[in-house]
């Protein structure tokens, strides 16, 4: 090729006349494209297809010379093939090169196979709505994100926080959409808007623009002729635009004539007009900073991991295409409470669970009931609505409850209780005994009925106080008994008889919880309810011991007519 930029040998003419005289920069044939300007945008494609051209005339201009200087030293004709082919070769290596270097930029989590070229200086005319809010978004979330140098680590993980950054994504992308309109009304060419002939009948013009396509706009007859007349001399004014098939399209338009009368485009008016609503997956957030370790003779400096975000388990939710129809779950978050101490991340729990059931069990979302912060008269409706279904489906149905919140012992009767969000936990009359749940969801057949329990029942909160000691009461450990349990019924509970059911702080959800939903990521739900319970059990009873110094053994019960069936049995 240097040889053919440098022209010592005899080649087409057509060569110049159609690619020029090589760069005097850099001593290559310059894409008279490659170079953006205000007017021409960079475009790689351009470039990439003129390398083409150049490579078969070089391997044509090449082949030739090289053919004849060993002609005339060997006295052989030789091979066109041999000639051709590492000459051919390279110049591909050379393209391939360089058609990467000219690619601006990619969007995504990891590099894909598949690369979406997206050029940095792309008109904003051309430029998908998702691309522009997205920069917007991540460039104001980096900065967002950053610890300020004399703000403490409390109050950083208290600013930025998975709440927050979602709060703060959902705000700047409004934000970026406001902008992104803004600067788009700019580009719009408003002398090219064409005025079509009027349509007396339906008192109507219709305007063409390549831009913002072809719409309809109501003038009165009477005020037709006028409204022609002016019309370069209208002005466009309060523009609104959707967001449909990522590009902006027009919602309203003003158009004011020169005495001030008003002309309304609204899509309302033949089109359904949605404001803009756009979700993004970002990776969650996971910052760690580190201070250096300095030891001196009177301080003593320490490094500090920070985890900002939601735990592993709460990320890459394994999806399931296939459809438990016949599934339903109800599920209960008790978090905060009125009266009591509040039950760290129940509601992330539930929420969470609910997540796995829908992408990893395949469970139709209409088939889940999820209730946070549930009262007394919420939890008994809720459970009237499942024993209902139950009683629909004659046998047919797969029951899944899950519950994690505040349980409560009855000192005397030895009995268990869910304790809802207004219930008093020195009053058994406000909160649910577990018997009469039993009771409830024994009373027409299933295929099963899996129960999870992220409560204790000794009177002991997830902080390890004693919920009658909140108010002053006598405050003692229970060891409740056991409930009668009957049918196909299955019971997973946190803890065994007078321990706490600890909460997982790192991860932001209950100890017991956050082992299950682990189990159902590894195996992607396809797991029976003996290997469930076997890692649960496991591992939580190790991790209680070494977060907590305290014991957390969780325990399963399965009613007498399972016998050793329950093993085998799947969530989905």
């Amino acid at each position: 090729m240097e040889k053919l930029k440098n022209n010592n040998f005899n080649c087409p003419t057509q060569f110049y006349e159609t690619f020029g005289k090589p760069n005097a920069h850099s001593g290559t044939f310059g894409c008279p494209n490659t170079q953006a300007t205000a007017s021409q945008p960079k475009d790689p494609s351009f470039c990439i297809r003129q390398e083409i051209q150049i490579l078969f005339l070089s391997v044509h201009c090449n082949a030739s010379r090289f053919k004849k200087n060993i002609y005339f030293e060997n006295k052989k004709k030789p091979n066109m093939r041999t000639l051709i082919l590492p000459t051919l070769i390279a110049c591909l290596l050379q393209i391939s090169s360089k058609a990467y270097a000219q690619i601006d930029e990619f969007y995504g989590d990891s590099r894909p196979t598949n690369i979406s070229i997206v050029p940095v200086n792309l008109p904003l005319s051309k430029m998908p709505v998702n691309v522009y809010v997205q920069r917007y978004v991540e460039d104001k979330i980096a900065d967002w994100q950053k610890k300020g140098e004399f703000e403490t680590t409390a109050a950083y993980q208290a600013r930025v926080n998975e709440k927050s950054r979602k709060d703060r994504v959902q705000h700047l992308t409004g934000e970026a959409i406001d902008a992104l309109k803004k600067e788009y009304s700019k580009t719009i060419n408003w002398q090219s808007l064409e005025l079509s002939k009027y349509d007396a009948d339906n008192q109507t013009f219709l305007i063409k623009s390549q831009q913002l396509g072809d719409f309809a706009i109501t003038v009165p007859i009477a005020e037709a002729p006028a409204f022609r007349d002016n019309w370069d001399k209208m002005k466009m004014q309060n523009l609104d635009y959707y967001v449909l098939n990522d590009k902006l399209v027009l919602a309203k338009m003003n158009i004011v004539a020169p005495t001030g009368k008003h002309y309304t485009y609204d899509s309302n008016q033949s089109t359904v007009y949605a404001s803009s609503n756009i979700a993004y997956n970002f990776k969650p957030i996971e910052v760690e900073v580190r201070q250096d370790v300095v030891q001196t003779p009177q301080t003593r400096i320490e490094s500090k991991n920070i985890s900002v975000g939601k735990s592993d388990v709460s990320v890459n939710i394994p999806v399931n295409p296939q459809t438990n129809d016949k599934t339903f779950v109800l599920i209960f978050a008790n978090e905060n409470y009125r009266r009591e101490a509040n039950v760290p991340f129940a509601i992330n729990d539930g929420a969470t669970f609910k997540e796995y059931c829908e992408k990893t069990l395949g469970i139709p979302t209409k088939n889940i009931r999820f209730s946070k912060n549930a009262t007394f008269g919420e939890m008994r409706s809720e459970l009237n609505w499942l024993t209902q279904v139950m009683a629909a489906f004659k046998g047919e149905a797969r029951i899944i409850f899950y519950y994690a919140g505040h349980g409560m012992p009855d000192d005397k009767e030895r009995t268990a209780y869910l304790l809802p969000t207004d219930g008093f936990s020195t009053d058994y009359q406000t909160a649910i005994q577990l018997d009469f749940l039993y009771s409830r969801l024994a009373e027409h057949p299933a295929q099963s009925i899996t129960i999870f329990l992220d409560a204790c029942f000794s009177g002991a909160s997830r902080d390890d106080k004693m919920l009658a000691s909140e108010t002053g009461q006598r405050a003692v450990r229970v060891r409740p008994r056991q409930g009668a349990l009957k049918g196909n019924m299955v019971v997973f509970s946190a803890a065994t008889g007078d321990e706490t059911a600890f909460p997982y702080k790192d991860k932001q959800h209950g100890l017991f919880t956050y082992f299950l939903l682990q189990k159902l990521q590894q195996t992607k739900g396809n797991v029976t309810l003996d290997e469930l319970s076997n890692h649960i059990i496991s591992n939580v009873s190790r991790q209680s011991i070494l977060v907590n110094n305290k014991s957390q053994i969780p325990q399963v019960n399965a009613a007498p007519e399972m016998q050793e069936r329950w093993r085998n049995v799947k969530l989905k």
